[in-house]
């Protein structure tokens, strides 16, 4: 016993030097934790936050909410398809885009939740509903469920069961980043290249930015590769979707009715809060949305959620604009900055001019 304790003494050196590197450097900021912090002070002092990194959206948006002091007068929900809408596309100064990467139905909930808490209820509402938010099969593990929690418990719908367990394994996962040789490899290479002087995200003015940037309006700029299309690149980028198959489409089977039902009650109960609500749907790449089309019996369903979403519109008498179809959203692959995103450009071919009349 005493020379396995003098064994692990020895090493106890190198594991707190481990430590230390890592922690210091932290290149993907999955340690330190103030990051999410920095940008929403930079958001809520009404400049873009360019420079960022591996930014947790869900975090950044509770800090977000707690240092904001105007009111919200169109609130834009949905996944990294909801986060090309600016305040230029609505013509509303007073926007602001809470999109967060992967969100499904739950996330949009809570967020509306949190800033409703916050007295920042809206007096509008763009709801950008994916294919995913009708699917139990694709639920996003990292998604926000307090709110959603409170609100189904209010309106007297069962809320689909969240893991704990899952939410805690992933952020023990980033915290164990702390004793990664890997890790430490990383942030040494980090450390000699200088680049610790610029980790952190920096205030900027500008609309368009070489790294990838979230604005004051909570609307998204992608950093300058990927924004830059070359009809040469654009086919093989649809490409790699289609033989990557993400994960919404590998794993959706069919929609589920108490989705659809929560989806219902959420647009009538912002309803009833005062708000004006539109929902959209986002287009995917041509040579995608042509493979999905071919593809019969794994899209149907997910492509069906269109034809779902469309009645419930129209039940609840609510605009509905944008397509899955991007030959309805009269756009071409050049529109597009990968298989599942359209720029923000070609926002403006399909965004109504008069969207809440």
């Amino acid at each position: 016993m005493k020379k396995l304790c003098k064994a692990a003494l020895c090493f106890l050196p190198f594991v707190c030097l481990l430590v230390a590197v890592n922690w210091y450097a932290d290149p993907a900021n999955v340690l330190r934790g103030d990051y999410e912090q920095k940008v929403a002070a930079i958001l809520a002092n009404g400049d873009n936050a360019t420079n960022l990194r591996n930014m947790d959206d869900r975090t950044f948006m509770k800090q977000y909410a707690s240092l904001r002091t105007q009111p919200i007068d169109t609130l834009v929900l949905g996944s990294s398809h909801a986060m090309q809408i600016t305040k230029e596309l609505t013509g509303d100064a007073n926007t602001f885009c809470a999109g967060v990467t992967g969100a499904d139905l739950r996330d949009c909930i809570s967020i509306y939740e949190l800033f409703k808490s916050k007295n920042f209820a809206p007096k509008r509402v763009i709801l950008t509903v994916d294919s995913w938010f009708l699917s139990e099969g694709t639920l996003e593990k990292r998604a926000m469920t307090d709110g959603y929690t409170a609100f189904c418990k209010k309106e007297g719908v069962a809320p689909l069961k969240s893991s704990k367990l899952e939410l805690w394994l992933q952020a023990a996962e980033k915290k164990g980043q702390a004793f990664s040789i890997p890790y430490f490899q990383t942030s040494l290479d980090y450390i000699k290249r200088g680049l610790l002087a610029d980790r952190d995200a920096v205030a900027t003015q500008d609309f368009y930015t070489v790294t990838d940037m979230r604005r004051a309006d909570g609307s998204y700029c992608y950093n300058e590769k990927l924004r830059t299309i070359l009809p040469e690149e654009t086919a093989a980028r649809a490409a790699n979707v289609i033989v990557a198959k993400p994960e919404f489409a590998r794993n959706f089977t069919t929609a589920s009715q108490p989705l659809l039902q929560q989806l219902e009650a959420f647009v009538r109960a912002m309803q009833a809060d005062g708000a004006q609500v539109a929902l959209m749907l986002a287009p995917f790449h041509p040579d995608y949305y042509d493979y999905m089309c071919t593809q019969t019996d794994s899209y149907v369903p997910l492509l069906g959620t269109q034809t779902l979403v469309s009645t419930l519109a129209e039940k609840l008498d609510v605009p509905l604009f944008g397509s899955f179809n991007p030959y309805d959203c009269g756009l071409t692959a050049l529109d597009f900055y990968d298989g599942i995103h359209c720029t923000d450009k070609a926002m403006y071919q399909f965004y109504p001019e008069n969207l809440f009349g």
